[in-house]
């Protein structure tokens, strides 16, 4: 995607979770065994779900279904599929199967001669992203190199990106209301850019292995299970992600230096071999593409440093007006800015308010961590280091425990209520605004930052964002159950604490409806726009697959102009020659 920009945007250029193993008493003259469970601790003759502390019902009523914390969403999962289809049905509906823009460049260097393993040997094929080959192959061969393939593919990404999210969502007992607005947030058609250029579906697949690996470490964190296995996570990443690697990597060596600083590591061996892996991956990918030569159309020759110190006013556009895009979608930005409807500064006001939502909740999620690390984080439900204990002692601990402290429930476990996925998407986000705008300020438009081919990257850190709010809104509920247990067990300073912490749920509450309010109302705008012009895209479409009859009849400037493609009509005619032959090959092979 970053070998080509075009200029006309229309049709784009390519706390955690307690451990779910049970840890056990000592059986002790006769008695039963006391367990203390990863959803809470049975006592008082009655399982208190962890859950309850933080807005989820005894019954498990707001979930979808009944079930044990490792199952599958199922309904869910169902509900992410069908808004999948709806994303599928609008790139069917947007776009035909015509050759533009950086497909030209891809049929031109790849299909021109049949696959060879010598290809896999080039210098800067980890830019490449090897696993495209495989697909690409798939695509000649089974379906004569349709771009309709590539764009199924990417929705599929898309789709089973959302599947760890969901999971992490439905272990810490989300409510049904707050997933549902997860999942319009998360299938927003500010990404239209990448959904309709076919050539993006690595990225999306992409997408969904890098939320796997981050679940795979929140897992892992929360249960304190071996890092060794997840060694095989950046190899594979190389493999699927191209530059979008760096901003994993990155966030990855971020996350082990904080849980370095609230001593909160737990698996040295597994940890070393880890940041080996990440740390040798990403040297490998700046190995190739040190070797790798990028085409860019409009790009100045203009270092860094010169933007810095001279172009300052450019950087705190470019920036502000990434994290606009967040919320209102670049192509509606675009609309209100020539229609003289906002100016440059309302742009950046807007980029303040969604920066200071980012702001805010990174130092909530930091101030829990590390206060979670003072307060002995895993020490209040696990009790590991007491194997000696009775039946009766364990389960006299475990009433005390309840007692002690409302915040008992956020600070039990391994770890702390929040866990990583939360921040692990924070830190990615963040680094992908940092990624976007080392790799395009030499083009010197600010208007580049909030375009809807970044809306993918962008999209981490508001996802992590908005599962830290949810989360932090529901951490003070407490079921009237658990709550009259409480004060059974404790005096009346801990009730005032208590009645102080409820007070604070209204504001919590207000909060978090002012914001889901906000980015719900940009997301359907969004929406509702990007559906409305989708027969626009596709008569744009209709029109390029019109001229490609007949490409003999355009000028060299008409063909780069309609098929978005700025280095020359004979490389457009080329790579229209070369489809033609792939798909008589197909046909006569079938």
């Amino acid at each position: 995607m970053a070998e080509h920009e075009g200029e006309n945007r229309n049709i784009p250029v390519a706390g955690s979770e307690v451990s779910m193993a049970p840890t056990k008493g000592v059986k002790a003259s006769g008695e039963k065994t006391f367990d203390v469970k990863s959803s809470g601790v049975e006592a008082f003759g009655k399982r208190v779900p962890l859950g309850q502390g933080f807005g989820a019902s005894a019954s498990g009523k707001h979930l979808l279904f009944k079930g044990k914390e490792g199952e599958l969403p199922i309904a869910l999962l169902l509900l992410s599929f069908l808004m999948a289809l709806a994303i599928l049905f609008y790139v069917l509906l947007s776009t035909t199967d015509v050759l533009y823009s950086d497909y030209i460049r891809l049929v031109n260097s790849y299909l021109g001669n049949p696959f060879q393993l010598g290809d896999l040997l080039q210098k800067d094929i980890l830019t490449r992203i090897p696993l495209t080959y495989f697909f690409r192959e798939i695509n000649r061969h089974s379906f004569g190199y349709t771009l309709i393939f590539d764009r199924a593919l990417g929705v599929l990404g898309l789709f089973l990106a959302s599947k760890p999210l969901l999971l992490f969502m439905r272990k810490k007992q989300l409510p049904f209301s707050q997933q549902f607005l997860f999942l319009l947030l998360f299938y927003s058609l500010n990404k239209w850019e990448m959904l309709l250029n076919g050539s993006g579906y690595i990225h999306f697949l992409a997408f969904s292995v890098f939320y796997d690996y981050f679940y795979a470490l929140d897992q892992a964190f929360s249960k304190k299970s071996s890092l060794l296995v997840l060694s095989i996570y950046p190899p594979f990443i190389l493999l699927v992600a191209g530059p979008y690697c760096l901003a994993v990597f990155l966030s990855c060596f971020a996350l082990f230096f904080f849980l370095a600083l609230g001593k909160k590591l737990w698996d040295m061996k597994g940890t070393i071999l880890l940041l080996i892996s990440n740390g040798l991956c990403l040297f490998l990918y700046l190995l190739s593409n040190h070797y790798a030569v990028y085409e860019y159309a409009g790009a100045e020759s203009i270092s860094l440093k010169e933007v810095l110190q001279n172009h300052l006013l450019f950087v705190v556009k470019f920036i502000f007006y990434g994290f606009s895009s967040m919320l209102i979608s670049g192509e509606n930005l675009e609309k209100l800015l020539r229609d003289g409807a906002i100016q440059g500064k309302g742009i950046v006001l807007i980029g303040a308010f969604v920066l200071f939502f980012y702001i805010f909740m990174t130092l909530l999620y930091l101030w829990k961590f590390f206060a979670s690390s003072e307060n002995g984080g895993g020490k209040a439900f696990a009790m590991r280091g007491k194997e000696g204990l009775s039946s009766e002692q364990g389960q006299e601990e475990a009433k005390n425990q309840i007692g002690k402290s409302s915040m008992a429930a956020e600070n039990s476990g391994e770890t702390f209520y929040f866990g990583l996925l939360p921040g692990l998407l924070l830190l990615h986000g963040l680094a992908s605004h940092a990624l976007v705008f080392l790799t395009r300020y030499m083009f010197l438009k600010e208007s580049y930052a909030f375009q809807s081919r970044y809306a993918l990257q962008y999209q981490s850190a508001l996802l992590g964002a908005f599962l830290l709010l949810f989360l932090w809104k529901n951490e003070n509920r407490t079921s009237l159950g658990q709550k009259s247990r409480i004060e059974q067990k404790t005096g009346i300073g801990e009730q005032i604490r208590m009645e102080r912490r409820q007070r604070t749920t209204q504001g919590r509450l207000a909060f978090c409806f002012l914001i889901s309010g906000i980015f719900l109302l940009g997301t359907l705008w969004t929406d509702s726009s990007e559906w409305g012009k989708a027969m626009y895209r596709r008569e744009h479409y209709e029109r390029m697959w019109s001229y490609s009859h007949d490409l003999s009849a355009y000028s060299d400037e008409e063909l780069e102009d309609v098929f978005e493609y700025r280095h020359g009509g004979e490389r457009i005619r080329k790579a229209f020659a070369i489809w033609e032959q792939v798909k008589k090959e197909w046909r006569a092979g079938r």
